[in-house]
């Protein structure tokens, strides 16, 4: 494949320090473009795994891939200007409009929901690393969501062998990570992303990852210990809102809800903010 020649490179900072990421400017292209390169040997696998998941996938909520050189395992994907929802959460925006964060959840609920169901790519997809700083929030649509980062996912049934090896490196993700997760079973992809939608929606509501501290402290919450709920916290939140949280964080899988029965509460009870 042809890349265009590259006028301008802006190095960028990924939170995670994974996968080198520049905004680029190609020759006769007004618009910016995300460069993604390996920074490491783990990255060129991840980065191929991502090219050829976003090659099956269309879906307005999904960052587009638009071109890849496997030859040198560099990723051209759409740039998007706005703020992670980490960002939002970090800034006390998320905890300070609830109506706001309530339409931003619903929209990764929503997009989940379509994935899980094979909506706009013809296969059920596992997202696998749902966390906060894998939601952009587009500075031209403020109460939308656009997700990202597909270096770890899969279709359904399909999971690969590196997958597994997560539990040894969750850098950056044990935060999210289901429980039956750190005890080596990921034979259920759907319901470890509701377990990290949970968390996700707890973390934004909040502004407190229901679970933290180091790797091993993580493990140990997350396998044994049921979070505060956001009401004892004093949090302004739908009581019905941390319903659903809650449930999206239990400990056995089979207990969770489906991404669909999510997405339809948050649209359902949407209009209870007025």
């Amino acid at each position: 494949m042809k890349i265009p020649a590259i006028l301008n490179r802006e190095p960028l900072t990924a939170p995670a320090g994974v996968s080198k990421l520049t905004k680029i400017y190609f020759a006769r292209s007004p618009q910016p473009v995300l460069m993604k390169e390996p920074a490491q040997f783990w990255d060129e696998i991840f980065i191929a795994n991502e090219a050829y998941m976003l090659g099956e996938v269309t879906h307005p909520r999904i960052r587009r891939l638009l071109a890849y050189e496997a030859d040198i395992h560099r990723l051209f994907l759409e740039y998007i200007e706005g703020a992670t929802l980490n960002d939002l959460v970090q800034s006390g925006a998320t905890v300070a409009d609830p109506a706001r964060t309530h339409r931003l959840l619903q929209s990764v609920a929503e997009t989940l929901a379509d994935m899980h169901a094979g909506i706009l790519c013809g296969r059920p997809i596992v997202h696998n690393d749902l966390k906060s700083m894998n939601v952009i929030v587009p500075a031209a649509a403020p109460g939308e969501t656009v997700l990202i980062d597909f270096t770890h996912s899969y279709f359904d049934g399909n999971l690969p062998p590196f997958i597994t090896d997560k539990k040894q490196n969750p850098a950056g993700t044990a935060k999210y990570f289901a429980p039956e997760k750190w005890a080596g079973n990921f034979s259920n992809g759907f319901k470890g992303d509701v377990f990290a939608f949970g968390v996700l929606a707890y973390y934004a509501c909040t502004g407190k990852h229901p679970f933290d501290g180091d790797a091993a402290q993580v493990e140990k919450q997350i396998c044994e210990v049921t979070p505060p709920s956001p009401l004892e916290l004093g949090v302004n939140v739908l009581r019905n809102t941390v319903a659903i949280m809650m449930s999206c964080l239990e400990k056995n899988p089979d207990r969770r809800p489906t991404m669909e029965q999510v997405a339809k509460f948050y649209a359902e009870s949407a209009g209870l903010f007025g």
